[in-house]
């Protein structure tokens, strides 16, 4: 017995040792990210101070996290900013098209009351004040300008196909391209949450059909724009039932970038041409995280056109949905960003860096050019990830990311609205 209980402690210093060493290797790495960078104080800006070149027609603004409500205030901050100084008409969302139309038609002075408008999102992460306030100023905007002078709020994402569902029937019957039956028919799959891969592909067939009836349109005309736009990102949503491997991601992201460009070509006809769009960092930045990301698509596609403005924290406390119990909690992350650091020498502990001012030589000018952990928190948590910590902190080069990158020091989580 003596030799069985000096085995199993053993057993249990050796364990606690290696948690021991495991945990404090990630506790050193906070205490030499926390640092003070001598240089910092002369590249820290403000949202005010974004510049952007005259062929810019996409900014994008990302997210470090969904559930943190100082950076759904920084879309608002952003989109304010591109439209006064820079003629900017137009925002789009990681949210779907046909969703955001709905919210478009408020923006525009269509009817009803905001609390009910902002809950036309699917996700619940943007049932939020923020994202009130922002569809409220845009309202308010539009009611002070001419026509021509008008915002507009699209979606670019497929993941929610049901919120096209009634618009797409009401018109495709009024316009005689099929009657209600027939659709049901072939659509009702969606309706019902019930998409097989058999399902799915009757569907994509169907609306293709739709599309060849529907031909041409005046992308002026809203109702029809939407209906042509509805019906791609339901056909979209309808081929990732198709796909069972992993590069769904990467389809995703291809989708989300064309959508972006379809609508930025709707804008260069009825607007500026200027469009602002906001998804987590992960679809902006313009290299993926082993798979091809939006932004990878649009910087390739666009160019210089394309500026990309990522976000990160030092640390934040996040909405975040929990995988195991299927609910929504809130769990606090360290990102161990050097650069995220440096905020709580900034004005309100937040700061923008532009990576085109920092000069050659500058011991800055190093960091925003090598591996950096930076932290990233998606819609979902695992307890998983207090042991693997590079899970939601990898590393990776800001400037190979992003042109520009705002940093909070202590982020708060959103709170959805009931």
């Amino acid at each position: 017995m003596k030799t069985l209980k000096r085995i199993l402690l053993g057993f249990v210093i050796i364990i606690a040792a290696a948690a021991c060493l495991w945990f404090g290797r990630f506790k050193v790495e906070d205490i030499c990210a926390h640092k003070k960078i001598a240089d910092i104080n002369a590249y820290m800006k403000t949202v005010d101070d974004i510049k952007v070149s005259d062929n810019v027609n996409v900014v994008a603004i990302g997210e470090a996290a969904h559930g943190c409500k100082d950076f759904q205030e920084l879309k608002l901050s952003v989109l304010k900013k591109m439209v006064k100084d820079y003629d900017f008409r137009a925002f789009a969302l990681e949210a779907d098209y046909g969703e955001c139309a709905t919210i478009n038609r408020y923006i525009q002075g269509g009817d009803g009351d905001i609390e009910s408008i902002v809950k036309t999102f699917s996700f619940p992460i943007y049932h939020t004040k923020q994202m009130e306030e922002l569809i409220s100023w845009m309202r308010e905007y539009n009611s002070t300008v001419s026509e021509g002078k008008k915002l507009r709020f699209y979606g670019f994402d497929m993941q929610n196909p049901e919120t096209s569902y009634e618009f797409l029937k009401s018109y495709c019957t009024s316009k005689g391209l099929t009657s209600a039956e027939e659709f049901d028919k072939n659509l009702d799959c969606i309706e019902k949450g019930e998409v097989s891969v058999e399902s799915a592909k009757a569907a994509i067939d169907f609306i293709n059909s739709l599309k060849e009836k529907i031909g041409d349109i005046d992308v002026s005309n809203a109702d029809d724009r939407d209906a042509v736009f509805e019906l791609n990102t339901v056909r979209q949503s309808m081929e990732t039932f198709t796909k069972s491997d992993e590069s769904i991601y990467t389809l995703r992201d291809s989708d989300m970038a064309g959508n972006i460009e379809t609508v930025l070509n709707i804008e260069k006809k009825i607007g500026s041409g200027k469009l602002v769009i906001a998804a987590h960092d992960g679809h902006i930045a313009k290299i993926g995280n082993g798979y091809t990301s939006m932004g990878a698509v649009l910087s390739n596609d666009l160019k210089d056109a394309y500026y990309s403005i990522g976000t990160d924290f030092w640390k934040v406390t996040d909405n975040i949905k929990n995988f195991q119990k299927k609910n929504r909690s809130i769990q606090s992350f360290i990102s161990a960003d050097p650069l995220a650091a440096q905020a709580r020498f900034a004005k309100d502990k937040q700061y923008l860096l532009d990576f085109s001012d920092i000069k050659e030589g500058d011991s800055l000018y190093s960091l925003i050019n090598s591996p950096l952990r930076m932290g990233t928190l998606g819609e979902g948590y695992t307890w998983m990830m207090r042991i693997v910590q590079s899970s939601y902190r990898p590393k990776a080069i800001p400037s190979g990311l992003y042109n520009a990158m705002i940093f909070v020091y202590e982020g708060s989580p959103i709170e959805i609205v009931n």
